[in-house]
């Protein structure tokens, strides 16, 4: 099966409020091959080629991570909630079946908080 770089997506809020809870959007362009599916000519079994995990760390701190098996579909779309603890680089990284890895990072800046007690409570 012939792998080439595949489209990664990320979309987190440019600013966000220290303690806000904010939405990460991911999708990532993958077949997601179960490996059930066979050939009707050949009768040959396509193999397993999924993404099987999604990490996100916040400043090389993991906040959150999924672990995926074969009824995920398609070019998946992931969102999910994380807290807006302190300003940086929000990274998603997708691991396959053969441990190739890809990421796409963006960067989130956060606002307010114990190092800027001013700001926490403004609003």
């Amino acid at each position: 099966m012939a792998r080439r770089n595949r489209l990664r997506r990320l979309k987190v809020p440019e600013t966000a409020r220290y303690g806000e809870i904010v939405t990460v959007k991911t999708l990532a362009e993958h077949e997601m091959e179960p490996g059930v599916r066979f050939d009707p000519k050949s009768l040959v079994v396509y193999p397993r080629f999924i993404l099987n995990k999604v990490e996100c760390r916040v400043n090389g701190r993991l906040v959150f991570w999924a672990d995926w098996y074969s009824g995920v579909s398609p070019n998946p779309y992931l969102a999910f909630r994380i807290e807006a603890e302190e300003s940086g680089v929000v990274e998603v990284t997708w691991t396959d079946d053969y441990n190739a890895t890809t990421t796409a990072s963006a960067h989130m800046e956060v606002v307010g908080g114990p190092a800027d007690p001013g700001g926490a409570g403004e609003g």
